[in-house]
C-alpha cells in the first residue's frame, strides 16, 4: 500500500515528464503475538456488529499481508489486498523501487482512528500515524477500505495529509461514516470535481470559490503542471490534460467543519508537437511516467497519450463553497504512442 503526495519538479529538457510522486508510506500494524488475523470472518468472542474493534482487525490483517508484499515488490500479492486507485499507486511504487534498485521501507501503523457506518458496512475510513523504519518522519494518512464481492476487505484509497489538516483527519474518530454518494448532492459533487480538476492544471471554472486556496493544489500540483508545460515547450512539444471521469468514495464522514470524502479523477494527458516544432514527441526511459507504467524503452509518435489517476481527500463544507484539499496523490496508468 502506498500513500504519497505528488508534486512536479523541474527536470532536464531532454526528458520532460509529468508529476512525480514524493513521499512513500505503507501501513504496518503487528497482530497480537505476531499471529495472522482473519479479518473477513467474525471472531466468535468479538463484538457481534462491525465496529471499531472489527475495523482494527481488518487493518491488522491488511498490514501484515500488504506490508510484506510491498517490501518484496510482489504485485500479485498486492492485488489480494488492494483495489484501484490505491492498487495503481502501489504497483507504480513497486516499479519505481525496482528501477531505483531500492526496496520500499517497512513501517508501523500507530494510533488509528476509525469512522465506520452502522449495521453491516461495505466500507470504512481510517486515519493513522505512520512510523517509517529508518526515518524520523511520522506522517499521517487517511484510508478507505471496501468489502469486495469475495467477502474480503481491501484498501481502495490512501493519501497523506498535510500538517494543518491533522486535526480534521483525526476528528473522524468514532463518528459514523455514510455512503459517499449520498453525503453530497449530485450538483455539488459535479461542481466541486470540475473545480478541483481545473485548479490542478492552473485554471478555474466559473466558480473559483468552490475550492479554497491551497498551497498543495494551487502551488505544488498546479505549479508542477506549469513547469511541465514549460519543459515541453523547450523541446518543441505541448501537452493538454482532460478529465475523463470523476468518482466519489463509497464512504464519507461528517465532521464539525464539513464532510470528509475522497475524490478520484481519471485524466488523460495528450502530448503533441508544438506548431513549427518537430514532427514527433518522445518520452525517455527516465520519465517518471514511463517508470510508473513499467516501460524500459523510449516511446515516440505523432502523439503520446498518458492515462492517469488522481486521488484527493476533501473537506466539503455544508454549502460546498470553500472546499479544502487535505491531501492528494497521482500516478500514470498507461502510456501509448499514436
Amino acid at each position: 500500500m502506498l500513500g504519497r503526495r505528488s508534486v512536479r519538479s523541474p527536470r532536464t529538457l531532454a526528458a520532460p515528464v509529468p508529476l512525480a510522486a514524493a513521499v512513500v508510506a505503507l501501513l504496518v500494524l503487528a497482530g497480537c503475538g505476531g499471529e495472522p488475523v482473519d479479518a473477513a470472518t467474525p471472531s466468535t468472542d468479538g463484538p457481534a456488529t462491525f465496529g471499531r474493534e472489527r475495523a482494527a482487525l481488518v487493518l491488522t490483517a491488511f498490514d501484515q499481508a500488504d506490508s510484506a508484499a510491498s517490501v518484496a515488490g510482489d504485485v500479485e500479492a498486492l492485488r489480494t489486498q488492494e483495489v484501484s486507485p490505491s492498487l495503481d499507486l502501489s504497483i507504480a511504487a513497486v516499479r519505481r523501487a525496482t528501477y531505483n534498485q531500492r526496496p520500499q521501507p517497512s513501517f508501523q501503523h500507530i494510533n488509528p482512528a476509525f469512522a465506520v457506518p452502522p449495521g453491516d458496512p461495505a466500507c470504512f475510513l481510517a486515519t493513522a500515524t505512520l512510523k517509517l523504519s529508518g526515518s524520523e518522519l511520522a506522517p499521517t494518512d487517511v484510508s478507505q477500505f471496501v468489502l469486495g464481492d469475495d467477502g474480503q476487505w481491501k484498501l481502495s484509497h490512501n493519501v497523506q495529509v498535510t500538517q494543518p489538516s491533522l486535526v480534521v483527519a483525526r476528528s473522524i474518530d468514532g463518528r459514523p461514516a455514510t455512503q459517499g454518494g449520498t453525503a453530497l448532492d449530485e450538483t455539488s459533487r459535479r461542481a466541486v470535481a470540475a473545480e478541483v480538476f481545473a485548479r490542478s492544471i492552473g485554471s478555474t471554472t466559473s466558480n473559483r470559490s468552490l475550492v479554497a486556496s491551497s498551497p498543495l493544489l494551487d502551488g505544488q500540483f498546479a505549479g508542477g503542471w506549469e513547469v511541465y508545460g514549460q519543459q515541453l515547450a523547450g523541446v518543441g512539444a505541448a501537452v493538454q490534460r482532460t478529465m475523463d471521469r470523476a468518482e466519489w468514495s463509497d464512504c464519507a464522514v461528517a465532521v464539525p467543519t464539513g464532510t470528509l470524502a475522497f475524490l478520484t479523477i481519471h485524466a488523460t494527458d495528450t502530448l503533441r508537437p508544438a506548431p513549427g516544432g518537430p514532427t514527433t514527441v518522445q518520452m525517455v526511459p527516465q520519465s517518471p511516467d514511463l517508470i510508473a507504467t513499467g516501460h524500459r524503452t523510449p516511446i515516440s509518435g505523432k502523439s503520446i497519450r498518458v492515462t492517469r489517476v488522481e486521488t484527493f481527500l476533501l473537506l466539503v463544507p455544508a454549502q460546498a463553497t470553500g472546499t479544502s484539499v487535505l491531501g492528494l496523490n497521482d500516478t500514470a496508468l498507461t502510456v501509448t504512442a499514436g
